[in-house]
C-alpha cells in the first residue's frame, strides 16, 4: 500500500510539472556523450546560480536545441570540460533543456559547482530580459526541483555576476531576481 501511495504522489508531481514546464532531455536536443558524472554532494543544493549562455537567443525548439548543442560543443571542445557547464538551460520557447541535470556537478561557477544548480537562459541578456515564457519555466523548474527533493526548500538564488567577476547573466536579469525573496548577493 505504501508503494502505491508513493507512486501516486510521484505521478501527481510529474503531471503537475508537465503542465508547468516541459523538460527536453539531452537525447532530445542532440547532446554529445558526456565524459563525466561527478555527483553533487549528498546534501541538497542550497544555491541556484543564474547565468546566460552569451549566445544567440532562441524562440523555437529547433533553434534552442541548436544553441544548446553549440554551448555543449564550446564547453567540451574549446574549454576542454567533460560536458556542458549548466545543469539546465531555458529558451525563450518556454522549454527547459536538461544539461547535467539534478544530480551531477556543474562547471558553471567556481566555488559553487558542487553545491548549486546552475541554470542558464539561452542567449545574451545584457540589455534585455528573457520573455515571460522563459521566466515561467524557471519558476516552475525551481518549484518542481524543491517538490521532488533535488533542491533545498530554503535555497538562495543569485546571479552569476554576484559571485564572479563576469557580466552573466546581464544586469536586467540580476535586477529582476534581486526582487525575489530568496535572492542572495555576496
Amino acid at each position: 500500500m505504501v508503494k502505491a501511495e508513493i507512486l501516486l504522489f510521484v505521478l501527481c508531481v510529474l503531471s503537475e510539472a508537465m503542465a508547468c514546464f516541459q523538460l527536453i532531455t539531452p537525447s532530445k536536443w542532440g547532446a554529445k556523450p558526456a565524459n563525466c558524472s561527478a555527483p553533487l554532494h549528498d546534501i541538497l543544493p542550497e544555491y541556484v546560480v543564474i547565468s546566460h549562455t552569451a549566445g544567440t537567443t532562441c524562440t523555437s525548439r529547433e533553434e534552442c536545441s541548436q544553441e544548446t548543442r553549440n554551448a555543449q560543443d564550446y564547453h567540451q571542445r574549446i574549454k576542454r570540460w567533460c560536458d556542458i557547464a549548466y545543469n539546465f538551460l531555458i529558451g525563450e520557447d518556454g522549454y527547459v533543456y536538461e544539461g547535467r541535470g539534478w544530480r551531477s556537478e556543474g562547471a558553471h561557477t567556481y566555488g559553487y559547482n558542487d553545491i548549486s544548480l546552475g541554470i542558464a537562459f539561452i542567449g545574451t541578456f545584457t540589455d534585455k530580459l528573457p520573455n515571460q515564457e522563459a521566466w515561467k519555466s524557471l519558476k516552475c523548474l525551481l518549484d518542481f526541483s524543491v517538490k521532488i527533493g533535488y533542491l533545498s526548500e530554503d535555497y538562495l538564488i543569485m546571479a552569476h555576476s554576484d559571485v564572479s567577476n563576469i557580466a552573466s547573466p546581464g544586469e536586467p536579469i540580476r535586477a529582476e531576481i534581486s526582487k525575489w525573496p530568496n535572492y542572495k548577493h555576496n
